[in-house]
This record gives structure tokens, sequence and C-alpha cells, in this order.
């Protein structure tokens, strides 16, 4: 190794400004730029580069400690202040479940390890749209970082010893390919590895420490640099635009951003190219050297807009630019920058307020993580209360012990008087069947019964419309099972005068189960028995069933009006199937759609009260609220009022 003291580069600090506007931009709308999330694989080329540039060039004068030392003064003060503020901000305003998870995240961040803790904890893709109110989910990407710094500089050190620079060269190679490999094999088997862990993405990392040591020895010319700043725009900018997360990612796609990040180093020493004059510019340098305070607080600012209010508006947008602005700025003059030089006794006066920072992140995390999310407080039991209540007026329907559904089909539940819903002092002349959208009328239908004097039995299979094969509708390891449950349900329908099918018909139909769905109703219309079909209830999109649980601490919260559609009409596979009830006599169809969207406007809640337990399912008191308001108002359907023996004669003037 050579002593060698790097100079400056002021369109590196461009090039961070590029990268951390670039996954600014991309986490405040995906649609803006696709690709904007391989800014973070630009950070990683240019660590690996300056790290590789730290250490060979400082030769045998290396330092492990100094290193360190750097490392720890550079990095985790305003890690671990943004850490600290985003714990104690979500266990104020964030459900208990989810201050659970987010002191679990905290002290996995604390620890060097949110990648890993992420990786096998978070229940979601990072690409999907629940990911996005997590609110240190963004710490990943300093976890590979930092696992890398641990690693990295032994290597070169041992490397070097044995084999010297050529070695070194080989190994960096070795493993970089490696890491590719693995990050695009694990696409497949393990998108989460792939995206989070330090196998899969060491190689970006490698690409700028092989840059490094590739340029060491070579004088560049300038119109080599130029060329290369000329193919490494375009690549870069080609991934911004081109990539999106529908794609596969990091993969071999990875490659892409990483060389052309690499190039745009190289393109770097030449100073005087217009290239390096614009990554140099003063406005650009201005928010390259704030970007890692920047990037840190981007994320916590939207996951928690996003958290209580959903999507940013215009007026939202702006409120979250300007809070990450203020915060950037407090973080970079009053924590980052002071924290970064070394003084004399900087083990005292920084490291220690450092490591009080993250024992206090950590004690707090574990406070909030026994006490299963909530603060050891006298107000938390009514607290308690209240979030129980909410959880408890929005559960799914499946979730009640007199709603049988079944995850994998069980005979003895035909058998159950559990299963009997209604006026139970009379037999049950009336089947409900089907999946999880048959079962969220149970509680509709048992108001209407208790009301009519009749009794309905109610039996479901989740995942499993109600047809003779269902191969290719239910998911693969759920097919035996369903099959085996239609059976029996064909069979027992026989036994009832009134069958009715419920289903996420929807889904079955785009998955082209048609065909099955009108063979089941022309079958059951030919054993004589009344058929009813359950139609689809409005889909509300991103529907937050915990909303008025946040609105207990989350102020400006409006609840009601975030679950609000025009409404277009009726459902296409709704229409198909009024068409084909029309084929025979004995078949009719209901729903509750007149419940929920009147007056041009669909709407989730009902004075105040969801009704929904996800965006597709009622929940089990929503659709016992339903149930009372149509016997109270008299505007029970036609079909289900004619269910009760009072009816009877209603029933079959509707029929024929």
């Amino acid at each position: 190794m050579q002593v060698r003291h790097l100079t400056y580069r002021p369109d590196i600090d461009g090039l961070r400004a590029l990268a951390v506007l670039a996954v600014t931009v991309f986490h405040f709308n995906k649609q803006w730029l696709p690709g904007g999330f391989v800014g973070v694989d630009i950070f990683f080329v240019i660590s690996g580069y300056l790290i590789t540039a730290i250490i060979y060039g400082q030769g045998k004068g290396f330092s492990l400690g100094d290193f360190y030392g750097r490392r720890v003064r550079r990095i985790l003060p305003a890690a671990a202040f943004v850490t600290v503020i985003t714990l104690l901000v979500g266990s104020l305003m964030m459900l208990p479940i989810d201050v659970k998870a987010l002191s679990e995240s905290a002290i996995g961040a604390t620890l060097s390890a949110a990648n890993i803790y992420f990786w096998l904890f978070l229940d979601t893709g990072y690409f999907a749209a629940s990911s996005d109110t997590v609110p240190l989910l963004h710490m990943w990407s300093l976890g590979v970082e930092e696992q890398f710094y641990m690693i990295w500089p032994a290597l070169m050190i041992i490397a070097m010893k044995a084999g010297g620079k050529r070695l070194l060269v080989a190994t960096s190679v070795i493993l970089a390919i490696a890491s590719f490999t693995v990050s695009e094999i694990f696409l497949a088997r393990d998108q989460s590895f792939a995206y989070y862990m330090l196998p899969s993405r060491a190689g970006e990392l490698l690409v700028g420490a092989l840059l490094f040591l590739w340029q060491d020895s070579r004088q560049i010319s300038a119109k080599a640099a130029d060329t290369a700043g000329i193919v490494g725009f375009i690549l870069v900018a080609g991934a911004l635009v081109l990539l999106d997360e529908k794609n596969g990612f990091p993969g071999i796609h990875s490659v892409i951003p990483s060389v052309g990040a690499a190039l745009l180093i190289l393109a770097g020493t030449n100073q005087s190219s217009p290239l390096s004059e614009f990554f140099g510019n003063p406005v650009a340098r201005y928010i390259g050297l704030r970007s890692f305070s920047l990037y840190l607080w981007h994320w916590p600012v939207l996951a928690f807009y996003r958290y209580a209010y959903g999507e940013p508006t215009f007026v939202g947008g702006i409120i979250c630019l300007v809070l990450m602005c203020v915060l950037t700025l407090i973080s970079y003059n009053l924590i980052e920058t002071p924290f970064r030089t070394r003084t004399p006794k900087w083990l005292f006066t920084k490291a220690g307020p450092i490591l009080a920072t993250s024992a206090a992140v950590m004690v707090v995390g574990y406070i909030l993580i026994k006490n299963n999310g909530y603060w050891p407080t006298a107000g938390s039991y009514a607290y308690r209360k209240e979030i129980y209540t909410q959880n408890f007026n929005t559960l799914p329907a499946s979730k009640f012990p007199f709603n049988c559904q079944m995850n994998k089909y069980d005979p003895e539940k035909w058998k159950l008087d559990q299963c009997i819903n209604g006026y139970k002092s009379v037999e049950p002349e009336t089947l409900l069947w089907g999946d999880s959208n048959a079962a969220h009328y149970v509680g509709y239908l048992k108001e209407v019964a208790e009301s009519g004097h009749f009794s309905i039995r109610n039996i479901s299979h989740a995942s499993c419309p109600p047809v003779r094969a269902a191969d290719g509708l239910a998911p693969p390891a759920l097919v035996d099972s369903c099959k085996a449950f239609n059976e029996s349900a064909f069979a027992e329908s026989k036994k009832y005068k009134t069958v009715i099918i419920g289903a996420a018909w929807e889904d079955y139909s785009k998955k082209g189960g048609n065909a099955q769905i009108a063979k089941t109703i022309r079958e059951l219309a030919a054993n004589g028995n009344q058929v009813i079909i359950a139609l689809n209830v409005p889909v509300f999109t991103g529907l937050d069933r915990m909303c008025t649980a946040k609105a207990i601490r989350i102020p400006g919260m409006d609840c009601p009006s975030k679950a609000v559609m025009p409404d277009n009409g009726d459902i296409e596979v709704n229409k198909f199937l009024k068409k084909q009830a029309k084929r025979y006599s004995n078949v009719t169809t209901f729903d509750v759609r007149s419940q929920i969207c009147k007056n041009g406007t669909c709407s989730a809640y009902d004075q105040g009260t969801l009704l929904y337990y996800d965006s597709r399912h009622i929940s089990m008191v929503g659709s016992e609220l339903i149930g009372k308001a149509v016997v109270k108002s008299g505007q029970v359907p036609p079909p289900i009022a004619a269910l009760s023996p009072a009816n009877r004669n209603i029933g079959q003037s509707i029929t024929h």
C-alpha cells in the first residue's frame, strides 16, 4: 500500500445529491421517478469507493481504531438522533402493535442490524404499500453499510499481506460476482433477503472498491474520463427512469446503476469537464453535504404522514417537504457536523453521548416491547380500553364463534349448533355457503333471521369458491381441502329449501371462473332449491380499519372522509351474476349496496362507524349494523325477507 491522501471531490458530493434526491422523489410518489430507489445503490458505490481509498491510501499507517472512530463520529450521532426521536414520536401517535414493531426495529437499527430485522420480521415486501408506514425501514441501508465496514477493512489487510494488490483485486472481483449472483438467485427464492442483506448487496459496494483499485495505478486521460461520464450518466439516468419495482430488484438489474455510478465517479478525475462542473456546482454540493441527514429524515416524515393521513396531498406534500428540510438542517448543523471532528477527548465528549443515546433507545424499546406497545403509565388502561373497543368493532367475521368459517375443511362443522344463526327454536331451512365473502354476511342474516323468526346454517371455507372444481381458482395448497368441502356442500344443500352462495366473485371471475360459477348456479337451480346469490360489496381500496383508533391520539384525522368514493354503478361480475339469475325461476340475488351507496356516493362508514374489516369485507359488527338498519327501516331485500315463514307466499310470487 502507498500512502495517499484523498483530495476533496466536489463532484462526489453532487453525486450524493443526485442519489438522495432520487430516493426522496421516489418515496414521495413512485410514479414521478419509477427507478428512484437506485439512489441507494449510488450511495453504496460511493461508500465502497471512498472507504477503499481511505484504507488503501493510508498504507501501513492504516489504523483500525482510527478508522472505526471516524465511522462512529460520521454515522452514529445523526442515526441515533433520528432513531430516538422517531421512537418517541411513534410511541405517542402509533397504535400499540405498531409501537411494538417500531421499538423492535429501533433496537435493530441501534445494533447495526436493521436490515436483518426487516428481512426476518417485516411481514410485507419493501415495495408493498403497507411498508410505506414503517418509520425506520430506510435504516436497512445503514445496516448493510455498517456490516460492510466491519468486514471489508480486515479483508483488505489480509489480502494485501497475503498476495498484495493483485490478490486484493482478484478477491474483490470474485466477491462482487458472487454477490450479484446471490442477489439474482434470491430474487426468486427470498426477495426480502435479496433486497436487505449484505451478501446480495455487497457487490454494489465492491464496484466502488474495484473502481478505486483500478484507477489508482492508472492515469486517466480527459477524453477517457469524459467518455466514461457520458456512459455513466446514460446508465444512471436510464435506471432512474426505466427500472421499476415490478421488474425485480436488486438482482442483475442492480449492476446498471452501480456501474453507472462508478463511471460518473471515474469521470470526476477530469474536474474541468462540463459533467464534473455540473455535479460540483454549489447547489449540488450544498445538498450533497447534507444528503446523509436528508436521507435519515425524509422517510420517517413521510411514513408518519402516511400512517395518519394517507398519501400526501399537495398541501400535505409541502408540509412534509418543509419538515424534512428543517429537520435535516437541525440534524446537520447541531448533530452531524459537531460530532464529526476529532477532538482530544472525543471518546468522552462525543462517544459518551452517542452511547448514552443508543442505550436510551435500547431501554425505551425494551420497555415498550414488554408492555406490548403501551407506556407503563396511569393513563394506559383507559387507552387500552379504547383501542380494544375500536379493534373489536372492526374484527372480521372469522373471529366470531357463531360464524363457521374454516381454513381447512372439517366435516364436524356440519353438526355444530353454533353454526345456526337467527331464530334457533326452528330448524334451519336455509344454508349459507361459500368463502369469506359469504361469511361476512353472517351478522346481517343473523339479525334479519332473528327478526323474521327463521334460522340459517352458515358454513364457509376461506379462499374456496362454491364450485365443483376449484383448480386455478383456489390457492394450490387449498385445492384438495376446498374440493372436499364443496362436495359435501353440494350434497348437504339438497337438505335445505334455500341455498345462499357467496364468494369473492370478482377475484374468481378474473381467474377465468365464470363458467364454473354458472355451472354451480345451474346445478343448484336444477336441484329445486331456492337459490340466492350474495353479490360482492363495494370495494374501498386502501381502507384503514384502525383509522378511528389512530384518531384517538392523532389530531386532524377525518376517517369517514378517507373512505368515500363516487358511486360508479355495480361491478361487472355482479351484473354477470344477475344475468345468470334471470335464467332460472328459482334463482335471485341480493346485496347490501343500497346501505353503503346513497345519493351517488359510497361510504365505508355509517354515522361515523366503520362497517368494513378490510377493503372488500364488511366486519361482523358492520354486518350486524346493516342487518339491524334494514330490519328497522323495512328495507330487507325481498329474496331474504321471503325466508321468513310469514312471508313465504311473497317468496313464491317473487321467484315465479
